[in-house]
C-alpha cells in the first residue's frame, strides 16, 4: 500500500497514481499531454525566484464547470519556497481591479487553486511531493497549507497520507455539488508549513520549552509569597511525604514537569479514544479525570496540585503558563494522532505516554536526564532479558513455571536443605530471617524508570497463569494474577517522577 506513494518521484508517476487511485479522469495521458506550460515571467516572478523553478504547468480542465485551477510546479530546491508560491498565487487570483493584461489570462479565487509541487533530487529518498492549498480567512492574508510526503517517511505516515488522499482528494462522483467538492478538497489541508507538530521529537521540544517557563514562574512566585503561601505549603508537603531534601528549585522543577506531563497524558488518552477529534475536552481544571485509571498515582498527585491551583484556587494557572500547554495540545497545528503514530513506529506500538518521557526530559534538561538515568530500553532487549531469567528459574532452580512460580521459601528449603532463609534486613548483625511463607520468586527493579521490565515480567506471568488455570481447573490451588503483581516491587532510582 505505501509503495504507491514511496515510489512517486516524478509528475508522470503522480499522474498515474491520481488516475488509478483517486479516479481523476486523465485517460492514460502523461503530464506533457495534459498540461499547459507557463514561463516564470508570465507569473511575474523575479529572476532570482525563477531560478528556483524547473517547470510550471497548468492541468487542463478535466470537466465542464470545474472550479479548481490545478498547477504542477517543480522546484530546483530542497525545500518548498513559500515566497515563490505566494508570488504565483498573487498572479493567478481574481483581482478587485483587473487590468487589460490580467483579463487575458485565467484567474481563480484563492481557495480554488491547488498546487502540486515536487522538490529535491529525483534520486534522493528525501524527494518530496506535496499538495499545497492557500486558505484565506476573512480580513486576513492567505495561509499556505500542505499535504506532502517523501520516500524516507515512515510506513505509518505514508498510510495516513494515502487514507487522506483517497478520502478527500478523489475526483467527484457524478452529481456532487460544487460547494461540496470545494469543501472536501479544502478539508485535506489542515496544517501550516513549518508550524505543524507531527513527530514525538517536535512535541517534546515544544513541551520542554513551556515546562521551563512554568518552572521559572513557580520559582519567582515562591520567592515572593509568604511562608504560608500555597506553593510553600505544597513544597513542605512534598518534603514530608515524598522527598525530604527537595529544594525550592527541585520543587519548581517537579511541579512544572508533573503538570506538563499530566496534560500530555490526558491529551494522548483523548486522542486514542477519538482519533484526536475531542481535544477541546482537554481542560486544566478537569485534568485528573482525564488521566487514565491505570495511573492512579498521577491522578492523585494532579488533584493535589489543582486544590491550590486552577480558576478557584490560590495559584493562577494562567500566570504560571499552564494554559499555554493546554493551548499547544489543543491546537489544530498539533497533530497528536500523527505524533502517536510517529512514536509508535519507532517503538513498535508501545505506550507513548510511558516512553515519551525520555524525549521530553532530554529536551527539558539533558543533564537531568543523564543524572536520573532516564534511557529507554528497546522492547526486544527487555523481552530477551526477562525471558532469559524465566528460563534460568526453570532450568537452574527447578521451578517449572519460572517467573510465574508461587513456590515459597519453605517449600524450596524442603527440596534444597543447603539453602538458608535470608536475613530480614541488610544490617550486619541482623539475625531475624524472612518468613518461610514468603514467595521464593520476587522481582525488585531498583531503577524502574518507565517500568518496561516489570510490565514484561507480568506479561510472562499472566501467560503462564492462563495456561495453569486451564490445567488445574478442578484443583483447589488456582494461581491468581494478583499474586504476580504483589511479588513485583519497583522503585525509581532518583524519585517518583519517573512514573513507576
Amino acid at each position: 500500500m505505501t509503495n504507491d506513494l514511496r515510489n512517486i518521484r516524478r509528475f508522470d508517476d503522480l499522474v498515474e497514481y491520481l488516475e488509478n487511485e483517486l479516479g481523476w479522469p486523465l485517460d492514460g495521458y502523461g503530464v506533457e499531454d495534459l498540461t499547459y506550460d507557463f514561463e516564470p515571467e508570465e507569473l511575474g516572478l523575479k529572476r532570482s525566484e525563477a531560478a528556483k523553478i524547473k517547470s510550471i504547468r497548468q492541468l487542463r480542465p478535466l470537466q465542464d464547470g470545474q472550479p479548481w485551477g490545478i498547477f504542477f510546479i517543480e522546484f530546483d530546491h530542497k525545500r518548498l519556497p513559500i515566497v515563490v508560491l505566494r508570488r504565483i498565487l498573487s498572479h493567478l487570483v481574481i483581482k478587485k481591479r483587473a487590468s487589460a493584461n490580467q483579463a487575458e489570462r485565467p484567474a481563480w479565487d484563492a481557495h480554488d487553486l491547488l498546487f502540486i509541487s515536487a522538490f529535491g533530487p529525483e534520486e534522493d529518498d528525501k524527494r518530496e511531493i506535496g499538495f499545497a492549498h492557500f486558505q484565506q480567512p476573512a480580513d486576513d492574508l492567505p495561509t499556505l497549507r500542505v499535504l506532502g510526503w517523501d520516500g524516507a517517511d515512515t510506513s505509518l505516515k505514508l498510510n495516513r497520507i494515502q487514507e487522506t488522499l483517497k478520502r478527500q482528494l478523489h475526483w467527484p462522483e457524478q452529481g456532487e455539488p460544487l460547494t461540496h467538492w470545494r469543501e472536501r478538497w479544502a478539508g485535506a489541508f489542515k496544517h501550516k508549513v513549518g508550524h505543524v507538530i507531527r513527530t514525538a521529537d517536535a512535541l517534546a521540544k515544544e513541551l520542554a520549552h513551556l515546562a521551563s517557563r512554568i518552572q521559572s514562574s513557580v520559582r519567582i512566585l515562591i520567592e515572593h509569597e509568604s511562608e504560608r503561601g500555597p506553593l510553600h505549603k505544597l513544597h513542605k508537603a512534598f518534603q514530608t511525604h515524598l522527598i525530604h531534601d527537595l529544594s525550592e528549585e527541585g520543587f519548581a522543577d517537579t511541579y512544572a514537569q508533573t503538570l506538563t506531563y499530566g496534560l500530555l497524558t490526558a491529551a494522548f488518552f483523548l486522542a486514542n479514544q477519538s482519533g484526536g477529534a475531542t481535544k477541546e475536552r482537554l481542560l486544566a481544571s478537569h485534568l485528573p479525570q482525564l488521566v487514565p485509571s491505570t495511573n492512579p498515582f498521577l491522578r492523585e498527585l494532579l488533584e493535589t496540585f489543582l486544590k491550590v491551583g486552577g480558576r478557584d484556587g490560590a495559584i493562577d494557572f494562567d500566570e504560571l503558563g499552564i494554559q499555554d500547554v493546554v493551548e499547544l495540545l489543543r491546537s489544530a497545528n498539533t497533530d497528536l494522532k500523527a505524533v502517536i503514530e510517529d512514536f509508535g513506529n519507532k517503538t513498535r506500538g508501545e505506550d507513548p505516554v510511558i516512553h515519551f518521557y525520555e524525549h521530553f526530559l532530554s529536551a527539558y534538561n539533558k543533564q537531568l536526564k543523564i543524572q536520573r538515568g532516564v534511557f529507554y530500553t528497546p522492547q526486544p532487549v527487555v523481552s530477551y532479558i526477562v525471558r532469559s531469567v524465566h528460563e534460568l528459574l526453570q532450568t537452574e532452580f527447578g521451578l517449572a513455571d519460572g517467573l510465574a512460580d508461587i513456590t515459597t521459601w519453605g517449600e524450596m528449603l524442603s527440596k534444597h536443605p543447603d539453602l538458608k532463609l535470608p536475613p530480614k534486613t541488610d544490617e550486619p548483625d541482623c539475625k531475624e530471617t524472612i518468613s518461610p511463607d514468603e514467595a521464593f520468586v520476587q522481582i525488585l527493579d531498583p531503577a524502574t524508570g518507565t517500568a518496561t521490565f516489570l510490565v514484561e515480567k507480568l506479561g510472562v506471568s499472566v501467560h503462564f497463569y492462563s495456561s495453569l488455570q486451564r490445567q488445574t481447573a478442578s484443583n483447589s490451588l488456582k494461581p491468581s494474577p494478583k499474586s504476580a503483581i504483589n511479588r513485583c516491587v519497583g522503585w525509581p532510582f532518583s524519585h517518583w517522577l519517573h512514573f513507576s
